[in-house]
């Protein structure tokens, strides 16, 4: 799998797109759909999760939360709460309206708040784009995006195991929230003791051997109050993103475990998982024209939701800040639409998180939901290069 998934990573990369596009047509290669050479059993759902933890680990090592609150924070608040708030609702409805669970439309309408900044990142490198404010917003709202989708997927594992009404739904949220301070604070603190005594022995082996561990005791804390554990690996990642030995030698350690490992290979078990033909022969809804799989309406709906719902959520929010030229505007709106990691991640806990003796998302949705990170990404980078005259 993983060979295969870094040949066409590579081979589509070459080709001006994102590696995942090849990692996931990976995946549908070898999986069900075509070839049936890679079943997912228990031992894949083991490395999928892990797999997870250390993606987000590493996504929380390259966030610095004090250099970002440091800079235009109000500004990239409003561009998250536009856009990721507004694509929430947006593709929640059209969830509902196909007649899906409550706690469905919710994680779906959460899996698509956070936009793949990886894509416009590598686009705008290649343009050459790397010094203007639309490069610095679009990195900048990657982040605090990254950080909503973290807080409300934290919101939700919580009602998931306590119910909610609106008293509880505050106290709720001021748990979660009380939950993130008190790693960050507490967490910074430690960390630093830990690490310099690490760094004594002079030994690299034992600074990534304390940061592995601190992973996996976050991820336990968090899971151990009801939120999830990817919550907890990501703040154990923002907790490390402070250390000083974090950019020379936490973060490039981690990096090549994780993207030379674990990433390509959960986009090719993402890619096993796409089946198109159960999409095709899912349960038939009677449209006003015609009979269609549900499945294919909620691909298409979802498609249009997110990629219209970002790009009016950016468009407008940029204008109602003011400062970036009429052309950035376009640019930046474009640049939010794709999704990526958080996408899969978020649909990943649906799979494996039983509600009534069923997962909230089942495989066929799942399906849907890669799709749309498959086609979303290839479709902005031409949308992106256009805008730019490329």
């Amino acid at each position: 799998m993983l060979l295969v998934g870094k040949i066409l990573g590579d081979l589509v990369k070459r080709l001006g797109f994102s590696p995942l596009i090849g990692q996931m047509l990976a995946g549908i290669i070898l999986g069900p759909m075509l070839l049936n050479l890679v079943p997912i059993n228990h031992e894949i759902e083991l490395l999928t999760t892990l797999g997870i933890l250390f993606m987000m680990f590493y996504m929380g090592l390259s966030i610095d939360i004090e250099k970002v609150m440091g800079q235009n924070v109000y500004g990239f608040v409003v561009l998250s709460v536009f856009g990721g708030t507004l694509t929430f609702f947006v593709t929640a409805t059209v969830t509902a309206l196909l007649g899906f669970s409550l706690n469905t439309v919710l994680l779906v309408g959460i899996s698509f708040i956070s936009t793949s900044t990886a894509i416009g990142f590598m686009v705008l490198n290649e343009i050459g784009d790397i010094r203007s404010k639309v490069y610095k917003t679009v990195i900048a709202v990657g982040i605090s995006d990254d950080i909503y989708a973290i807080v409300a997927l934290a919101l939700f594992t919580s009602y998931l195991t306590t119910g909610v009404d609106i008293r509880s739904a505050f106290m709720l949220f001021l748990l979660v929230l009380g939950f993130i301070i008190m790693v960050l604070g507490f967490g910074k603190s430690i960390t630093s003791k830990l690490i310099n005594y690490a760094r004594r022995t002079q030994d690299d082996q034992s600074i990534i051997a304390f940061s592995i561990i601190l992973l996996f005791l976050v991820a336990f804390l968090s899971q151990s109050v009801g939120i999830a554990s990817v919550t907890g690996a990501f703040l154990a990642g923002t907790i490390l993103a402070r250390s000083p030995l974090s950019f020379k030698v936490i973060t490039p350690k981690i990096e090549a475990i994780t993207e030379g490992f674990f990433v390509p290979l959960f986009f090719v078990i993402t890619g096993v998982r796409i089946n198109i033909f159960e999409i095709l022969s899912s349960e038939s809804v009677d449209l006003m024209i015609a009979s269609i799989p549900i499945d294919v309406v909620l691909f298409l709906g979802l498609l249009m939701a997110v990629m219209v719902s970002k790009y009016v959520g950016t468009y407008l929010a940029t204008t109602f800040m003011g400062g970036y030229k009429d052309s950035d505007h376009h640019k930046m709106a474009i640049s939010m639409m794709p999704m990526g990691e958080y996408t899969l991640v978020i649909g990943q806990i649906g799979l494996i998180t039983y509600i009534g003796g069923a997962p909230i998302l089942g495989e066929s949705t799942y399906s849907v939901l890669a799709l749309i990170v498959l086609v979303s990404s290839i479709i902005v980078p031409i949308m992106l290069r256009a805008a730019y005259g490329k």
